[in-house]
């Protein structure tokens, strides 16, 4: 540190933090730590560079300008200052590489608090220590912050930034608990219920107006459906040697877990088929719903200019593979809403049909609800197995490891069974407003259709035909309808035989009613009106 006097020096100081640069005295007591110095050995300062910056790297706006100023005018400064060497840098390798190329231009990097003397071998042996502690303490802090955060995260504990819908909070302790945002939390909800019906993609619904105030991309909208934290629960990452885990929440869920369990299911079918997204058109909404009867291609559609100037529209085959299969789209229309009209049922069908399916249902409830006691009892067991398990541990009879392979599968049996019950608890929620609307679709199937827009014409044959359409110029082939649909659409036809019949019992036609395993009407229900 001697001969030191007349020497040139620029000044350097940095706090890691906004806060501690508007709120605290750091920045004023390394400035004052640093004239001090330079006036107690009459050193001259050429010039100070003062930011709030993390030291992981040099990254930092402040030190690029530093930098720039040092090398425009290396001929004129010997040392540059720091107070201590945490101010400096905390990554040893990076800080020993800006040492090195400030020597290339013959300024030395010091620190006043803890000097090195470059001559001494045994002081650079010191310099590598002090340069490596700072370092140390980041990862000590940064592995500290990371056990806290997993703790936290193991106790229920949301503790990073609050996903879309949520909003920041506090528990009765003063901890932080996101709380539901009171708007976006019921869009968010409206979201996930729509995508778990299966009937929309991700596009469809982000171009709903009101989803739009959520203002999201189609990338965060498909991180939201696959986030686990809005059903109520957090999803622990492995750790060494301790393994993945899923816990229960503190925060309070936006979407019920089942809902949560569909839309993964939909997003697994969507991923293994993906299809090009459709080109819808209002004039030819068959177009992706047809194939050639010549040769079994599917058809498309385009409008031709007569002499007139008037654009006439058709539904035709590839002119490139050879077939000439063409038809106005008039007539494919007009015999599409007859065919809907055929297969209308009478009123007198619809209610007999509507008090098979009633009676049906009243009778099977006794067995429903054995069978939901049973699942209650099951819960009840096995979370007696999970207390004993418990007193086990506590009584050291078992250790930690056994008891958290036993306790995570009881607790995947417990929420195996409590999924069922809800299932069960919701066959029959809103049964005859499924009933009625799904007879009132089949007795007015094509007045829905011609009404509907563009987008509720395509669910709805989506949802009814099984394979694309075939129509010769007259009329359409033999359909093959949706299990479900079809199903159905027989059992209703088949009541027509007892619509004329008096005296006969429910039971004797109950065997026309549709199959608990099956679901009969929801899938249309769900279309968009």
């Amino acid at each position: 540190m001697n001969n030191l006097k007349g020497k040139n020096a620029i000044l350097y100081r940095r706090v890691s933090t906004t806060d501690q640069k508007l709120y605290g005295n750091s920045l004023n007591a390394q400035q004052s730590s640093l004239k001090d110095f330079c006036n107690k050995n009459s050193m001259k300062i050429i010039k100070e560079f003062q930011e709030d910056f993390s030291a992981k790297n040099f990254n930092r706006p402040e030190w690029k300008k530093l930098n720039e100023f040092a090398k425009k005018n290396k001929s004129n400064i010997d040392y540059l200052l720091v107070v201590d060497w945490d101010r400096f840098s905390r990554n040893t390798y990076d800080a020993l590489g800006v040492i090195q190329n400030f020597e290339k231009i013959s300024v030395e990097v010091n620190c006043i608090n803890r000097w090195v003397d470059y001559n001494d071998p045994n002081q650079k042996l010191m310099q590598l220590m002090y340069l490596g502690m700072p370092e140390v303490d980041n990862k000590v802090r940064s592995q500290k912050v990371k056990v806290g955060m997993r703790q936290g995260l193991k106790e229920g504990r949301w503790n990073v930034k609050q996903p879309i819908g949520y909003i920041k909070g506090k528990d009765e302790l003063g901890k932080p608990l996101m709380r539901k945002d009171p708007f976006k939390a019921i869009l968010v909800r409206e979201l996930f219920e729509l995508f778990a019906t299966g009937l929309y993609s991700q596009n469809e619904l982000l171009k709903i107006n009101k989803f739009k105030l959520l203002n999201l991309s189609k990338s965060n909208f498909s991180r939201i459906l696959k986030n686990i934290v809005y059903s109520g629960r957090i999803r622990v990452p492995a750790n060494n040697e301790e393994p993945e885990q899923v816990v229960n929440a503190l925060h309070k869920n936006i979407i019920e877990i089942e809902t949560f369990n569909k839309v993964q299911y939909h997003l697994g079918v969507k991923s293994r088929y993906k299809q090009k997204p459709k080109k819808f058109d209002n004039t030819l909404y068959l177009r992706g719903h047809l194939k050639c009867v010549k040769c079994g291609s599917n058809l498309t559609g385009s409008g031709s200019k007569s002499k007139t100037g008037k654009i006439h529209h058709y539904y035709h085959c590839n002119p490139r593979k050879g077939c000439n299969e063409r038809f106005k789209i008039k007539d494919a229309h007009v015999e599409l809403i007859n065919l809907f009209k055929g297969l209308k049922p009478s009123d007198e069908v619809c209610e007999l049909f509507k008090m098979v399916l009633e009676d049906h249902y009243k009778t099977s409830k006794e067995s429903q609800y054995k069978e939901i006691k049973s699942v209650e009892n099951d819960i009840v067991k096995l979370e007696e197995r999970q207390n004993k398990l418990l007193d086990k541990l506590l009584e050291e009879v078992i250790n930690n490891v056994t008891y958290k392979k036993h306790s995570e599968n009881i607790d995947f049996e417990i929420n195996e069974k409590k999924q069922k019950l809800i299932n069960l608890s919701n066959y029959q929620k809103d049964l005859r407003e499924y009933i009625e609307f799904g007879l009132k679709l089949m007795q007015n199937l094509d007045v829905f259709f011609e009404q509907g827009d563009i987008h509720i014409k395509n669910k709805l044959l989506s949802s009814i035909f099984e394979e694309k359409m075939e129509f010769d110029g007259e009329k359409y082939r033999t359909l093959k309808f949706k299990e479900s649909f079809d199903y159905m659409y027989k059992k209703i036809n088949e009541l027509q035989h007892f619509e004329n019949k008096t005296g006969d019992n429910l039971s004797n036609v109950s065997r026309f009613v549709l199959e608990m395993g099956l679901e009969p009407i929801r899938p249309l229900l769900i279309i968009g009106f």
